[in-house]
């Protein structure tokens, strides 16, 4: 199966009216705006703080038809400091379908020049029905809002923790002057940008094949879909601090140069996109280097819904970190090689009942200095973290 690449891109004037968005940052844009998803299945298993949107995929299927409409959620806790811990404390993945009728979305005829859901047939509009009354968000993060102001009770919070930061972000004076709306809306989405991350749109595209791109790299036909087969004889250098030294004195990782290999003609991808359920074989991670990666069964457990065992759907390249607005010279800020989730081949659905999300598994696999050597290391002002913001700028 060919992989998809996606870029983050800047919000276009039709963003606000996307009903199935793919994006970066901001609040949640909810598959099932009646059932929002609640603080308690994404709080921080290191400060119990609630963890926030960093992206959110679009991902529909034709089988089963339960997953007509399949939207992926990927939390993350703000504080990189809890990323020391493994990824399943401070991160979470979540799924949420529905089938083509439902109680959610009706189709409309579409009026002139009216196209406002891109994802679907473009002789379908989909909106909201008008009988789906859509629940309280939380002014701050857009979770379920399930607690209320006790001044206004017009603003509403997932947590005490947001609403002491919406109070001190204005509310406390709007509050008093009777000004307060209920803070939903797209206006307010930049309120907080100490808590959420800066919002970008997800555009994507089909991985160039072999030969199709303009690259005169000799190299490119003994790539595989996957990248981890390049040989690291076919890329006996690279460079250190302007120099070039061979990459047996270095101890170059081949899983590294693969990976670098493999991205360096689009450079700018922040997803790549490969699930192939019912195809055979499932696809695998372009993975950053050899130690690290999960094992099957161990490290990504089988669903707990229905017993099958996860594949890999889609992977979170460290490009995306340079959209959130993070700094990259601080020694505990967010920071991974490349984030991996795996979700349930079936897609299966919630139990009638359940609730409207299902934990997925999301594993981190980071930079290694082993799998580079020291050498490359030092290089880079001496410690790992300065290499995993540079690495985009090499050239192996």
């Amino acid at each position: 199966m060919p992989t998809t690449l996606g870029y983050a891109e800047p919000l276009d004037d039709d963003f606000g009216d996307e009903l199935f968005p793919s994006k970066i940052g901001g609040r949640p844009r909810w598959l099932d705006p009646t059932r929002p998803l609640a603080v308690d299945r994404v709080l921080c298993d290191e400060c119990a703080k609630p963890m926030v949107l960093l992206m959110q995929l679009y991902a529909p299927e034709d089988e089963p038809a339960d997953a007509f409409h399949r939207m992926l959620y990927v939390f993350i806790c703000r504080n990189g400091s809890c990323h020391r811990a493994p990824a399943s404390r401070c991160m979470r993945v979540l799924r949420s379908q529905l089938p083509e009728v439902n109680a959610v979305y009706e189709e409309k005829t579409p009026s002139d020049g009216d196209d406002r859901d891109g994802d679907c047939d473009s002789d379908v509009v989909w909106a909201l029905a008008e009988r789906a009354k859509p629940a309280p968000l939380c002014a701050v993060c857009g979770l379920l809002g399930n607690k209320a102001c006790s001044g206004c009770h017009k603003r509403h919070y997932c947590s005490r923790n947001h609403q002491v930061a919406d109070w001190d972000a204005g509310h406390r004076a709007q509050c008093s002057d009777g000004t307060a709306a209920p803070g939903s809306g797209a206006a307010h989405k930049n309120r907080q940008p100490n808590i959420l991350y800066p919002e970008h749109i997800i555009a994507s595209e089909e991985e160039p094949q072999d030969g199709s791109s303009d690259d005169d790299d000799d190299d490119d036909d003994n790539d595989d879909d996957s990248g981890n087969d390049v040989r690291p004889e076919d890329m006996a250098v690279v460079p250190v601090g302007g120099e070039r030294v061979e990459d047996s004195e270095v101890e170059v990782d081949p899983a590294f140069l693969a990976f670098q290999h493999r991205i360096r003609k689009n450079p700018d991808q922040v997803i790549r996109y490969a699930r192939s359920p019912g195809t055979g074989e499932p696809a695998e991670p372009l993975f950053v280097g050899d130690a690290g990666r999960p094992e099957s069964g161990i490290d990504i457990p089988d669903c707990e819904q229905c017993g099958a065992a996860r594949q890999f759907e889609f992977q979170i390249m460290p490009q995306m970190i340079n959209y959130l607005g993070v700094d990259s010279a601080d020694p505990v800020s967010v920071d991974w090689g490349t984030l991996l989730v795996y979700s349930c081949p079936r897609s299966c659905a919630a139990a009638p009942g359940g609730a409207a999300h299902t934990a997925e598994v999301v594993w981190r696999q980071a930079f290694s200095s082993h799998g580079i050597g020291q050498k490359y290391v030092r290089a880079f002002h001496g410690d790992d973290t300065a290499f995993t913001r540079q690495f985009e700028s090499l050239d192996v």
